[in-house]
């Protein structure tokens, strides 16, 4: 059973994250690329970084990820989800078309988290609260969280 951890923003982080949008757009150079989660906000979270890919060719962008190493994930809801890790941090990708909801809620969830400093110290504290859990309770009650107070 995988333990989660919390881990701070960094400049390692930072880093990988801008050579991860250098190298995605060099290689879907027809879709947008943009940072979610919260190394893109930034705010402590799970050492992952987040990306998300608006495709208007969702299956020939997940097969060109899955040729340069990532691990094809489920398919649901029109989202194409990958995974792999890197310097001990996990990518995490989502690939969606122009008219997925997500993307809204994505860049509302981090504008929100960006603009009120109170509203992201109360998700960071109750983040904290998280570490040592499971992957499935972590998420559940992360999400459980988001819903009460983000969306």
């Amino acid at each position: 059973m995988k333990i989660e951890s919390i881990i701070e923003p960094n400049i390692e982080i930072q880093n990988l994250q801008e050579k991860l949008l250098s190298e995605l757009a060099s290689l879907l150079p027809n879709s947008h690329i943009e940072l979610v989660g919260a190394m893109a906000v930034p705010m402590i979270g799970r050492p992952e970084i987040d990306i998300m890919i608006i495709s208007e060719n969702i299956e020939n962008d997940s097969f060109k990820l899955v040729e340069e190493g990532y691990v094809q994930g489920p398919v649901e809801k029109g989202i194409s989800y990958l995974k792999r890790m890197r310097d001990n941090i996990e990518i995490g990708i989502q690939i969606m078309s122009p008219d997925n909801n997500m993307i809204d809620i994505h860049r509302n969830i981090i504008l929100k988290l960006r603009e009120n400093e109170s509203l992201k110290n109360k998700y960071e504290e109750f983040k904290k609260t998280l570490s040592g859990l499971s992957r499935d309770e972590y998420k559940k009650q992360k999400s459980a969280w988001i819903k009460e107070n983000l969306i």
